[in-house]
């Protein structure tokens, strides 16, 4: 699979899951490239910092919740984690560290 559907099946999953078009597979690129740069200026404990508050610029604190209750939250969390190991912004080991 691409790296353009792999973005776009991401985007369709999240936005299926809030009901809206709450992100593009645009804005993920962005943001990888953004979490790119923070890891390389600010290490991995900026990078978690920047992870943390990353569902608030697309989503309502209601529709985090929502996903977050949803059955799909693990599925897009390692969704989420993938395309950043596949984007080289984090290592296998880390994902492994970070997965819930």
């Amino acid at each position: 699979m691409s790296k353009t559907a792999f973005y776009r099946e991401l985007a369709q999953e999240i936005n299926q899951t809030v009901g809206r078009e709450a992100v593009t597979t645009e804005q993920l690129k962005e943001l990888v490239r953004q979490a790119k740069m923070i890891r390389r200026t600010q290490g991995l404990m900026g990078l978690l910092a920047f992870a943390n508050q990353l569902p608030y610029r697309f989503l309502t604190p209601h529709e985090v919740q929502m996903i977050q209750r949803s059955p799909r939250y693990r599925e897009l969390s390692r969704r989420t984690l993938q395309m950043l190991v596949m984007e080289g912004v984090i290592t296998p080991f880390e994902a492994n560290m970070v997965r819930i």
